[in-house]
């Protein structure tokens, strides 16, 4: 069975953002049966908006506690509040940090801050970013070498052009690269000489799986049949690297 480290409700993509209080539970209710159908044993909500879906989502994973999890983003500033928030949600259940680059600058040292306290609550720390840039490639860097024992998980695997910028830094032990959306376009894009690279150096060991929504499990399951991987490195991306950046008892 699979780890989903990282989905979002809706009934499909263009209702991410319509998921409230009167709906919650048909939407679960709705992806549970999704990932039933795809063989996906638990999932971790991860939410888009810092201002109503933090809540959601613990409600969300509170209808089915063994079954689905939740993530947590934060604005970084002002800082006091946001260690405090963080603390609050990690005490009501949340897995795992969330930093959008949308939410905060990659110069800023109050991001450093609340990776350190996501580092000593020992819960990995997803990062977002819209577009790889200069400047949040150097954030990465930055916090994987200032927090070698975090677990750092790069969204998307940083995007389609991203990825190949994340390379040279793989050989981390704490980075690993959530599979949504890219893995999809990669493997029959001319960039997928990049993802062949990566396996030939260090293997795809660093991969865990995420869907972002559930529409995406179908083209997510052809994409890891393409990379033709044997049963060890599969178990690993599908379920065994979920467990270690988690924490969580999967078994």
């Amino acid at each position: 069975m699979t780890t989903d480290i990282h989905t979002h409700l809706g009934t499909d993509r263009n209702s991410l953002h319509e998921v409230d209080k009167h709906n919650l539970e048909e939407q679960v209710d709705f992806l549970i049966s999704r990932m039933d159908h795809f063989g996906i044993e638990k999932a971790v909500l991860t939410p888009l908006n810092p201002f109503k879906d933090n809540e959601l989502n613990l409600t969300a994973s509170a209808i089915y506690p063994d079954r689905l999890f939740s993530a947590c983003t934060l604005l970084p500033r002002p800082i006091d509040s946001a260690q405090e928030r963080l603390q609050h949600y990690f005490d009501e259940g949340c897995v795992a940090l969330v930093l959008d680059d949308r939410l905060y600058g990659t110069e800023d040292p109050a991001a450093l801050i609340l990776i350190r306290e996501a580092v000593d609550l020992n819960i990995p720390v997803y990062i977002h970013n819209d577009v790889m840039t200069s400047g949040g490639l150097s954030f990465i860097d930055q916090a994987s070498t200032m927090f070698p024992k975090g677990k750092f998980v790069i969204l998307h695997m940083g995007g389609l052009f991203g990825f190949p910028q994340l390379i040279p830094l793989m050989s981390r032990q704490n980075i690993w690269l959530d599979i949504s959306i890219t893995l999809i376009r990669l493997v029959e894009s001319s960039l997928r000489v990049f993802l062949d690279a990566l396996a030939q150096d260090i293997g795809v060991r660093r991969l865990v799986f995420g869907s972002e929504h559930h529409s995406e499990y179908l083209d997510l399951r052809a994409a890891l049949n393409m990379l033709d991987l044997n049963v060890e490195t599969s178990r690993l991306i599908r379920a065994e690297n979920a467990w270690v950046l988690l924490g969580l008892d999967f078994t």
